[in-house]
């Protein structure tokens, strides 16, 4: 109602203002005195001004601009429709039907154009002194903005206009010496940004934003760690869209960094449409469904389409929790919550009977090294025979594909849960086929804040005030963000064909070291000076370094560019899985052990 009422105000003013200013541009041409042939057919020509005025401004668009973001285009807009009116007194000139001077009509023009803007100016020159008066008050807060390219001015201007932001624009830094010394909308470019404290000093800055949204890994993490020195809070806006958002009410849209921006700035976006196409009209079942990678792949799957979601997990709370995650978003008739553990063949062979799934993701797993160093015999039981049980359940119901959520770990193991991930790759390649069901595996490498991974660790013990407990100096992880992995996933599984185990590009693995030194920047303090770093050494069955593929694994590409295939299948294998069941039965963990350990060894060949 009020965008109405808006309207209604600037045609009347327009209706108004072209009577005044068609009787001001005969004053002025006539130096005050005008010729009363003219005065007697002025009234008529004048209410013909007001209402072409009014036409052009409906032709041109004006009533429908925001001018309280007015700029160029809504000037030009607005000259368009005083253009319109001249051109309609022009012509009624060469009709000759009334006497009418053409310079009197292009002084009208202009006084039409310059005072009918100067109206809709005043809608913008209201949220400026809105703006003053913020600051005046201290509501809003001085900030530095990083980045004097297109996002950094586009920032400015938007916040100069956006008094309830809750900061407002001093200066600039960019490393570009053609901009530095130079104005932005009246804000100074103040330097470098090496000089970001110095700058931040000098203008009595209390925030700070970074606008470069085409900032690689690299030199985010370069001024980040310029930025934290000033001991400001940092905000970030993450790509263009996001300013816009931002200033569309989405406070989220203007965040924090987070260590995934810092680490993993170029991040993999694959072309979901293919699993769009693939998942459209089928029942997914997913495994482990309210874990890290599950919960991520349940979302993910709904998403892109699929008809009906089977969430199966043993635990009740987690269940409790991705329900209300989803019910904000999605029908429940789209997705049903099922406990139930992997292990228990009847519930799965009910669940089957129940649903008849069309594909099946098996992120179910106990994936921690040191608790399954501790408990050989539970990593046993969930991740072979788990993953055993889910198999057979799939080949006896006609499930149409199986992907297994598989591990760098299963590489040349030294832990027993690295060993068991990798019997279940063996598993899933040698039942590959059966009941005609397409059995695959995905193995990738560790993923950003997964529940019990490091990144939680690392931000407790930085929150406590330290020490960061890290193994080794030299100990390097590949990392992906949880999204990203799960899209590789996801499309992986439309390219597999039964047998295969994909691998995931992983980027160039990360030092832990130098994750735990990024992450206390990122609190604001400064490695082993404010929070010590202890090296604790190397846990049982840990490596220093995680691979992706064996020495006798071929690594092939795919028609995906970060998703790779392993040539060598184990169809027809033969496994001990009765002989491990005996050795399970009799409380035997340490030849259980090395039975797991002995059957991945022979399998290398």
């Amino acid at each position: 109602m009020k965008l109405l009422h808006q309207k209604w105000f600037y045609v009347i003013a327009d209706g108004i203002l072209s009577i005044l200013t068609f009787y001001m541009a005969a004053i002025l041409r006539f130096a005050g005195v005008v010729d009363p042939e003219y005065l007697v057919h002025m009234p008529s020509v004048a209410v013909v001004a007001a209402g072409t005025l009014i036409l052009g401004g409906l032709l041109c668009g004006t009533y429908n601009s925001l001018w309280s973001y007015m700029g160029f285009d809504e000037m030009f807009r607005q000259l368009g429709a005083a253009c319109v009116s001249a051109l309609v007194l022009f012509m009624i000139k060469l009709m000759g039907a009334v006497p009418i001077s053409g310079s009197m009509v292009v002084i009208y023009c202009v006084l039409a154009f310059f005072f009918t803007t100067a109206v809709r100016g005043l809608s913008r020159f209201s949220r400026w002194c809105g703006a003053r008066w913020e600051i005046h008050t201290g509501k809003s807060l001085p900030a530095v903005v990083v980045g004097a390219g297109n996002a950094g001015s586009v920032v400015i201007r938007r916040l100069q206009d956006s008094p309830m932001e809750g900061f407002y624009p001093v200066a600039l830094v960019d490393d570009d010496p053609m901009k530095q010394g130079r104005r932005i909308s009246g804000i100074p470019v103040a330097g470098p940004v090496s000089n970001i404290a110095k700058v931040c000093d000098k203008y009595g800055a209390k925030q700070i934003v970074i606008a470069i949204p085409t900032a690689t890994e690299e030199q985010l993490n370069h001024i980040h760690k310029v930025c934290a020195t000033t001991k400001l809070p940092v905000k970030l806006f993450q790509n263009v869209n996001d300013i816009d958002d931002y200033f569309r009410g989405n406070s989220r849209a203007l965040r924090d960094i987070s260590i995934e921006d810092l680490l993993f700035r170029d991040t993999v976006k694959p072309n979901m449409a293919p699993v769009y196409e693939f998942l459209r009209g089928k029942c997914v079942l997913v495994t482990g469904g309210v874990g890290s990678i599950g919960s991520e792949i349940c979302c993910q799957v709904l998403e892109h389409g699929c008809s009906h979601l089977v969430i199966f997990d043993i635990h009740e709370n987690g269940l409790f929790a991705i329900n209300e995650e989803l019910k904000e978003k999605y029908p429940a008739d789209r997705y049903s919550l099922c406990i139930g553990s992997v292990r228990d063949e009847k519930r799965l062979a009910e669940l089957m009977e129940r649903f008849h799934p069309d594909m099946v993701f098996h992120a179910a797993a106990h994936k921690h090294v040191p608790m399954m160093e501790l408990n050989p015999m539970e990593a046993i039981k969930n991740n072979v025979f788990g993953t055993k049980y889910v198999l057979e359940a799939c080949a006896a119901y006609g499930v149409k594909r199986f992907i297994l959520i598989s591990t760098d770990k299963a590489v040349n193991p030294t832990n027993i849960m690295g060993a068991t991930k990798r019997m279940a790759e063996l598993l899933v390649q040698s039942m590959n086929g059966q009941g005609g069901c397409e059995m695959a595996a995905v193995r990738f490498g560790n993923v950003m804040g997964s529940n019990g991974s490091v990144v939680p660790t690392f931000r407790k013990q930085i929150e406590a005030g330290g020490p960061v407990t890290v193994t080794d100096k030299e100990m390097r992880r590949y990392f992906m963000t949880i999204p990203e992995a799960v899209s590789l996933v996801l499309s992986a599984g439309t390219l597999a064909k039964g047998g295969e185990v994909f691998v995931l590009d992983m980027g160039k693995p990360i030092k832990i070291y130098d994750l735990a030194c990024s992450m206390i920047r990122l609190a604001g303090y400064e490695p082993e000076k404010d929070i010590p770093i202890k090296i604790i050494g190397l846990r049982p069955g840990e490596k220093l370094f995680e691979e992706i593929a064996l020495d006798n694994e071929i690594v092939d590409h795919t028609s995906h560019d970060k998703i790779f295939v392993l040539r060598n299948h184990y169809a027809g294998l033969q496994l001990p899985i009765e002989e491990l069941k005996v050795q399970l039965q009799n409380q035997n963990g340490q030849a259980a052990r090395n039975l797991v350990f002995t059957t991945i060894e022979q399998a290398r060949g």
